[in-house]
């Protein structure tokens, strides 16, 4: 039976298509993604497959290899490093710059969304895990109104924790809730720049969680 697509666009609902594939583990890193099956099952020619392979390719998922296919793309140890790194610059730069405009409204989802996350983590319940963290950073993220910062950080999250993971490490989470509430507290005292290091030292240091980081994702230097 074929996979049905909606009438949107195309190209959209056939990136969806394949990123829910890459989450289920359909589709699992270091394999080849066979366009012409991918194209009969869903019912379409090969043009917006290819273009979705496109974006996908852009956003770090795939490698397009030139008459030879496309790969799903290994998450290897220095991948990671610079992700967190960047993404630690980037917010760490937001909260800075855009501190006058975090209110107190702000503050409170903060930690309304810190406290479910830690009551999921003492649950074991890992289900919504990424969506609230997602979330929580969002709240200062989308006070500084650049959709090109958010169009990079998003899919970049997304490498890093869209292939399903059975691993989650309680600790480590429970580590995050703790630098989340720093995070918290430096904000409510009227400090971003105590706000901003722990984000860019501490929360996404690739030196201060890599041993978390190579369990989780079990990989080795």
């Amino acid at each position: 039976m074929k996979d049905q697509l909606n009438v949107l666009s195309l190209r959209e609902q056939v990136y969806t298509y394949l990123r829910r594939q890459m989450n289920l583990g359909a589709l699992v890193p270091g394999t080849t993604i066979n366009i012409g099956k991918i194209a009969k099952q869903l019912g379409i020619s090969k043009t917006p497959l290819r273009d979705a392979l496109i974006h996908l390719e852009v956003e770090g998922f795939v490698t397009i290899l030139p008459r030879r296919g496309v790969c799903v793309n290994v998450l290897e140890l220095c991948d990671v490093k610079n992700a967190y790194n960047a993404i630690g610059m980037v917010e760490a730069s937001i909260v800075i710059e855009c501190f006058e405009k975090i209110e107190p409204s702000h503050i409170l989802i903060l930690e309304e969304l810190n406290e479910i996350q830690i009551q999921d983590v003492e649950k074991n319940d890992y289900s919504r895990l990424f969506k609230t963290n997602i979330q929580f950073h969002n709240v200062y993220l989308d006070i500084s109104g650049n959709e090109l910062i958010k169009k990079f950080i998003l899919p970049t999250k997304q490498r890093l924790y869209d292939f399903p993971r059975q691993n989650y490490i309680k600790e480590w989470e429970t580590r995050n809730c703790k630098e989340h509430a720093l995070f918290i507290s430096w904000l409510k005292k009227g400090n971003p720049e105590k706000a901003a290091k722990v984000l860019k030292d501490i929360h996404w240091s690739f030196e201060y969680q890599k041993n978390f980081i190579k369990k989780f994702y079990n990989i080795s230097e």
